[in-house]
């Protein structure tokens, strides 16, 4: 099933996105360099191995991480918080406070300094959110355009196939990515906080309306049914040309 919406509120102070909407999948299809190792900040035992050093388990190799993230779409770790890390060697430095700050990152989902170690060397951490929340932080934001790119484009593509899989002799319709250019186009709206609305869309004249409304931080937002008055207009894909596009609301209101 297609997801209802996506919700996305970017700080550009830290690097970190709240999301909701956005899977595991979708997070592993588009990263181009997954990580080498993570570090688990929360997992149960018979997950990865245990760190003596830290504390945590562990997983090492590109293939047993890749099949970590696509288990744990299900069941085997619901909540998953992690920190990805280059060299073992390295990680096996983390002074006491360091061991201690990424503690309280598991647990206050919030850094005390930067969330970027030089012994680490890690380009995300991910923590997932009570309400199916979660916060990534970037050390480089591309990856996370990327990942929304690839998280747009599969609902609208769902979305459109959904009645269409009803009936055995159909086609499935695919729909051309949407390029990152693009995505980062509406940087502006994602550090205000919005959703794309994938129930409300609409077809008109072979152009799929995708609406996009302002949420801010206001968590409690995410699953109402949204106001006219909140539309900050439509992401729009055109079959017929192939391109995407932002079409603009008229008259755009603040919550």
């Amino acid at each position: 099933m297609p997801s209802e919406s996506t919700y996305v509120h970017l700080d550009t102070i830290t690097n970190a996105v709240l999301s909701k909407g956005i899977t595991m999948d979708e997070y592993k299809d588009a990263v181009k360099k997954p990580p080498k190792n993570i570090l688990l900040l929360n997992a149960p035992k018979g997950i990865g191995e245990y760190d003596s050093h830290t504390g945590f388990r562990m997983i090492r190799g590109i293939a047993k991480i890749q099949e970590y993230f696509e288990k744990s779409e299900n069941t085997i770790d619901t909540s998953p918080k992690w920190i990805d890390f280059e060299s073992v060697e390295l990680m096996r430095q983390l002074s006491p406070v360091e061991i201690s700050e990424l503690l309280y990152i598991a647990h206050a989902h919030t850094h005390l300094h930067s969330p970027f170690y030089y012994k680490l060397q890690n380009n995300y951490i991910y923590l997932t959110l009570p309400k199916g929340m979660t916060k990534v932080y970037y050390r480089n934001l591309d990856r996370f355009y990327s990942i929304l790119s690839v998280n747009i484009t599969n609902n609208l593509e769902k979305k459109v196939n959904e009645k269409k899989n009803v009936f055995l002799f159909k086609k499935v319709k695919k729909i051309t990515c949407i390029p990152v250019s693009k995505v980062k186009e509406m940087f502006p709206l994602l550090k205000e906080g919005i959703v794309f609305s994938f129930k409300n869309l609409t077809i008109k004249q072979e152009v799929y309306e995708i609406p996009v409304y302002l949420a801010e931080d206001r968590l409690n937002f995410v699953d109402r049914d949204f106001l006219e008055k909140n539309l900050l207009g439509n992401l729009c894909f055109s079959e017929k040309k192939q391109k995407w596009f932002f079409k603009e609301a008229e008259n755009i209101q603040l919550l």
